[in-house]
């Protein structure tokens, strides 16, 4: 790649913002979805001891949902401090004073969970570079992006 060509590809990167706010809704959400989750199977296990097994109704879906949105939360909250910078070639992770760059091809498909918006990002290695949550309109835009670029696998929940 030429000098041009590499410099008008980073002229267009776009940066998204991080707000603290947001970061510091992110922990608590997640904490409170950890202690529902818990506080559930508490009450499920009280109530099987106490009455037996058929009295639980519909105590294990609390769990389901509870349990299964305190996962991406904390998949989210991961990266929550971290900021990305992407531009036509690839993106840049800064997590505190790290900071990797991925051009497209660096990544397999990532998995992106649709009910809560999140989009989790894969080297080919398999590990996890990023997890993003569409809550503002530049991860949306950065979400829409990579799944023209790559695409993603979609998860029902």
């Amino acid at each position: 790649m030429n000098r041009d060509t590499e410099r008008n590809s980073f002229k267009n990167k776009v940066t998204i913002p991080n707000p603290l706010i947001i970061q510091i809704l992110t922990y608590f959400v997640v904490m409170i979805l950890c202690c529902i989750t818990l506080l559930c199977c508490l009450w499920a296990a009280i109530v099987v001891i106490s009455e037996g097994f058929v009295s639980i109704g519909g105590i294990p879906v609390i769990i389901f949902f509870a349990g299964y949105s305190s996962y991406v939360g904390i998949l989210v909250s991961r990266y929550k401090s971290a900021r990305v910078t992407y531009h036509e070639n690839g993106f840049t992770v800064t997590h505190g004073r790290n900071s990797k760059s991925y051009s497209w091809e660096d990544m397999t498909k990532p998995k992106y969970f649709g009910m809560f918006q999140v989009l989790k990002l894969h080297d080919t290695n398999g590990r996890t570079i990023y997890t993003i949550h569409g809550n503002t309109r530049a991860a949306k835009k950065f979400i829409q992006k990579v799944g023209k670029e790559v695409g993603f696998t979609t998860d029902v929940f």
